[in-house]
Parts: C-alpha cells; sequence; structure tokens
C-alpha cells in the first residue's frame, strides 16, 4: 500500500480478507521506509521439475501443499497482479518445463489465463507438460465460512494437482 499511495499514478489496492489480521500474514514492522515493488515477484521455494505461481491468500496454502515437495517446485509469489512479474514465471517455467498457476478467483476470466497466455506465447517449446491452473469453480465466492472453503482451492487439491504435474 505505501508503494501505491508514494505513487503519482492511480492505483487499486486489493487486500484478502483473510489476510487482514491473519497470523500467517503478520510480519514484523519492517520501517516507514520499507515498500514491495509493484510487479516483482518473490522466490519462496526453489526446485527444478515444477514452477508453481499464486498470490494473496493461497501462498500459504501452496507452501503447505509443495511442502512434500521441496527441491522439486518453485513456488513464486507474484505480490501484485499489474503490472506482474513475467520475467520470473518465464525463468523458472524454463527451468522446470512446467507450471501449475493456482488462485482463488473463478476459472473463467481469471488472471492465471493471462500468465498462461504469455506463457504459452513466449515459453511454448520450453514446455514438457500442459500449463496447468487450480482455481474456483465459475461460481459466486460464498460469504459463508463453510462453502467457501468448500469451493476455493484447498491444500489437498493443491497438493494433488502437484503430484499429477510432477508425474506427467
Amino acid at each position: 500500500m505505501r508503494t501505491a499511495l508514494r505513487g503519482d499514478d492511480p492505483a487499486f489496492f486489493f487486500e484478502h480478507r483473510a489476510l487482514l489480521d491473519s497470523a500467517q500474514a503478520r510480519r514484523p514492522y519492517p520501517g516507514d521506509e520499507y515498500c514491495l515493488p509493484f510487479g516483482q515477484a518473490t522466490w519462496l521455494m526453489e526446485g527444478n521439475r515444477l514452477t508453481v505461481v499464486t498470490w494473496g491468500a493461497m501462498v500459504y496454502r501452496c507452501l503447505a501443499a509443495s511442502d512434500p515437495f521441496r527441491g522439486q517446485v518453485t513456488l513464486l509469489d507474484l505480490r501484485t497482479i499489474l503490472p506482474w512479474d513475467s520475467h520470473a514465471v518465464l525463468e523458472s517455467v524454463s527451468q522446470t518445463g512446467k507450471l501449475l498457476v493456482d488462485h482463488e478467483d473463478t476459472i473463467t476470466v481469471g488472471f492465471a489465463a493471462e500468465i498462461i497466455a504469455t506463457v504459452a506465447g513466449r515459453a511454448f517449446a520450453e514446455l514438457d507438460a500442459p500449463l496447468t491452473r487450480i482455481a474456483t469453480p465459475d461460481v459466486p465466492i460464498p460469504f459463508n465460512r463453510g462453502m467457501m472453503e468448500a469451493v476455493i482451492p484447498d491444500e489437498a487439491s493443491i497438493r494433488a494437482k502437484i503430484s499429477e504435474l510432477l508425474a506427467y
């Protein structure tokens, strides 16, 4: 948010409700001058067989789901989606040959489609498996917590998709 407030351009800032005051999202105060740069992903895990790209609250589910596959999975947290770090994604996919994009939005018109289209257009010859996404089915996100958890990707479904792609 600091980066947006200190910039000269208009910005939309969406903060996931699950990250407002969760134990996972709490960090030590980094100081008044600390700003996350727009369009720069962070590498949370490094591996050589699969690239997993995510952002927001799905980061923590992907971390847990990827844990059994340490050394095989590169996990990137985009942190911003406009601009997004296409360079980091393409660099990782060129090393692993496989891509899984996980997000909480619906499959249709979700941002995963933009990432997949970019990778297909710029790194197709380097792919060893189908470009894959895991997302919410094309239904509205329910406000009821139990129903919401039933539709968004959970740790088990992410782990299963990771396992499937590693076996491909």
